[in-house]
């Protein structure tokens, strides 16, 4: 049976910048704020005024949530990642790739938006889950689907970006999903991220 969404969006949710966090916000109600991972070094214009949680917002929600249904991450870790998803997929600045992190696969794989792919780890047989925030055909804009994980040395956590070149990505052919999660305290974990900025 698939789990319930624990939180839905809202057209009372707004986006704003914060100067003392150097990030944006989420503003879910008047004592719940979801903070962003992205500093404004890495944000376009856009992204420094305040402006309501749009119907595409909403879309895109629903979108990303769909493919992180099936990873093994807590209910709190799926919201981090789609919330910040919808920021990259809006509102970072252009990349470049770091394809050296990652094996070259046999086949050339052009992923879609909103999918979840796989990548190799360099060096090793580890692959990875990666979320597609942004695709064109011969790169695509993702962000970390794992809690950590290690890269030639360097640590690497839940929703940070990385651009990629397409035949370094693998569609994902199975699903990897978590039968022991306790749905009953998923709301309550989901309200303790968004409340880390107010309390």
């Amino acid at each position: 049976m698939r789990k319930k969404i624990t939180m839905r969006p809202s057209d009372n949710w707004r986006w704003y910048f914060d100067n003392q966090y150097d990030c944006l916000m989420l503003e879910i109600a008047n004592d719940m704020v979801f903070r962003s991972r992205y500093p404004s070094k890495m944000l376009t214009p856009d992204a420094f005024r305040a402006f309501p949680f749009s119907v595409d917002d909403a879309s895109a929600y629903y979108q990303f949530y769909e493919s992180c249904v099936s990873l093994s991450l807590s209910e709190p870790q799926k919201v981090e990642l789609v919330l910040n998803a919808i920021i990259a997929a809006n509102f970072l600045k252009p990349q470049m790739p770091k394809s050296w992190y990652f094996v070259q696969q046999p086949m050339l794989f052009t992923p879609v938006l909103g999918e979840l792919v796989e990548a190799q780890i360099q060096g090793g047989h580890q692959r990875i889950n990666l979320l597609v925030v942004e695709a064109s055909e011969m790169a695509s804009l993702c962000l970390i689907a794992e809690p950590n994980v290690n890269m030639a040395g360097k640590s690497f956590t839940i929703a940070e970006v990385v651009k990629v070149m397409n035949d370094r990505l693998a569609s994902k052919n199975h699903q990897i999903v978590n039968d022991n999660d306790d749905d009953g305290g998923d709301e309550e974990a989901v309200m303790d991220l968004l409340y880390q900025v107010c309390s």
